[in-house]
């Protein structure tokens, strides 16, 4: 399951989601995840997969990744 669609099934904002993680972070930094703009830390992908009961998985949230191709490609 994406973090994503964790966070609506279970009706909780970014910035509660974000605030469970030790340490914590920013609502901006939950949505970046989202978008794929800013990979997940492992150790943060761990938390999460815990605190999501093993729904959301390192795995899963390395796949959100968007890495941005080089201007030379397009």
């Amino acid at each position: 399951m994406r973090l994503d669609e964790y966070l609506t099934a279970k009706k909780m904002s970014q910035g509660v989601f974000g605030a469970l993680l030790n340490p914590p972070v920013s609502q901006t930094l939950v949505s970046q995840w989202n978008r794929g703009v800013t990979r997940v830390m492992l150790e943060q992908a761990i938390q999460i997969e815990v605190l999501t009961e093993g729904l959301v998985t390192p795995r899963e949230l390395a796949e959100m990744f968007k890495p941005r191709e080089s201007a030379e490609a397009a």
